[in-house]
C-alpha cells in the first residue's frame, strides 16, 4: 500500500508544481497568493513519465540495463513533455551511437526518477540499481548521488520508517557515490532547525541542479513530513517545482499507510494517469513474483 501511495504521492507532487515550474517565490505569491491545490488543468511532465518508464524497462528486462532504459525514453520520446537538457542531450547521442554512455550532466533528472528503483528492489540491491539506471542519461557524481539519495530515501519511507531514518537513508545513500552532496543534504537539515523554511531555501537553492534540488528535497520534508504540508511547501518555493515536489510526494506519500490523499488530488489522477499508475503498480507486484 504505501508503494501505491509513493506512486501517487510522486504524481501529484509533479500536477501541483508544473504550473509554477521555473517561477520564483515571490512571483508565486504575486500571481496567487499561496497554492494550497491544483491552479490548472493538473497535466504530469516528464517527471513523471520517465519515472514509469523506467519501470516498464526494468519489467520488460527484469533487470535493469542502462542502455535499455535510455532505449525506452526514446521510443517514448514524443510522449515525455518538458524533458530537462541532459535528458535531451542523451536522447540525441543514443540516436547517434546506441552505446552512448554519458560522462557529464549534473541536473537532477536522474534523481526525479529514482523512486522507481525504491518501488522495485529491496533496499540492499537500491544504490547498485540507482547507479546504473542512472547511467542512462546522467555520468556526473553528483547527479548519482542525488538519485541514491532520493532512491534510498523512498525505500526507507515505503518500508514504514520514520523521518530521522528516512533522512539518514537519504544521506548515506548519497554518500555512497559523493560526499560533497552528502555535506549539502546535511546542511539543509540542520538550516531548517535554525531559520525558516523559505530563508534555507534561499541559501540551498531550489533550480534544475542536483546540488540545490535534493538538498531542498530533504530541508522540505525535514522541517514538515506530513503529506499535503510538504508538497506543498515544495510546489510554493518555486524553481523547480514540479521534480522538487514530486520527489518530496514520493517520499512523504511513501511513509503513509493511512494518511488519505485529498479527493480534489486523487480526481486528480483519474484517467490515463491513474491507469499508468496501476499499471506499475501491477509490474511491480509481478516482479517481485505475485499475483
Amino acid at each position: 500500500m504505501r508503494i501505491l501511495n509513493s506512486m501517487y504521492g510522486q504524481a501529484i507532487g509533479d500536477m501541483l508544481g508544473e504550473p509554477v515550474e521555473g517561477l520564483t517565490r515571490e512571483e508565486i505569491v504575486s500571481r496567487w497568493g499561496r497554492i494550497t491545490g491544483f491552479r490548472s488543468q493538473p497535466i504530469i511532465t516528464d517527471d513523471t513519465m520517465m519515472t514509469h518508464l523506467v519501470l516498464q524497462s526494468i519489467h520488460e528486462q527484469q533487470l535493469v540495463d542502462r542502455r535499455h532504459i535510455l532505449g525506452t525514453f526514446f521510443k517514448n520520446r514524443a510522449r515525455i513533455p518538458r524533458m530537462g537538457p541532459t535528458t535531451l542531450h542523451a536522447l540525441s547521442m543514443f540516436a547517434a551511437d546506441p552505446d552512448f554512455t554519458p560522462t557529464t550532466g549534473t541536473t537532477d533528472g536522474a534523481a526525479m526518477r529514482a523512486p522507481a528503483i525504491a518501488w522495485l528492489f529491496p533496499a540492499g540491491a537500491v544504490i547498485q540499481n540507482t547507479i546504473e539506471s542512472s547511467l542512462a542519461t546522467h555520468g556526473s557524481d553528483v547527479a548519482i548521488a542525488g538519485a541514491c539519495a532520493i532512491a534510498c530515501a523512498v525505500s526507507k519511507a515505503i518500508a514504514g520508517a520514520g523521518i530521522e531514518t528516512v533522512i539518514r537513508a537519504g544521506i548515506s545513500g548519497a554518500e555512497a557515490v559523493s560526499d560533497d552532496l552528502a555535506s549539502r543534504i546535511r546542511e539543509s537539515v540542520s538550516l531548517v532547525s535554525q531559520m525558516p523554511l523559505p530563508d534555507v531555501i534561499d541559501l540551498i537553492g531550489c533550480g534544475i541542479e542536483t546540488d540545490c534540488a535534493v538538498p531542498a528535497v530533504f530541508a522540505i520534508i525535514a522541517n514538515d513530513h506530513d503529506p499535503e504540508n510538504s508538497v506543498l511547501a515544495a510546489v510554493n518555493l518555486g524553481g523547480d517545482s514540479d521534480t522538487i515536489a514530486s520527489m518530496v510526494g514520493a517520499i512523504t506519500w511513501g511513509m503513509s499507510n493511512t494518511h488519505a490523499l485529498p479527493r480534489e488530488w486523487i480526481l486528480a489522477c483519474a484517467g490515463p494517469i491513474e491507469e499508468m499508475i496501476l499499471e506499475s503498480w501491477r509490474r511491480v507486484r509481478e516482479f517481485w513474483g505475485g499475483d
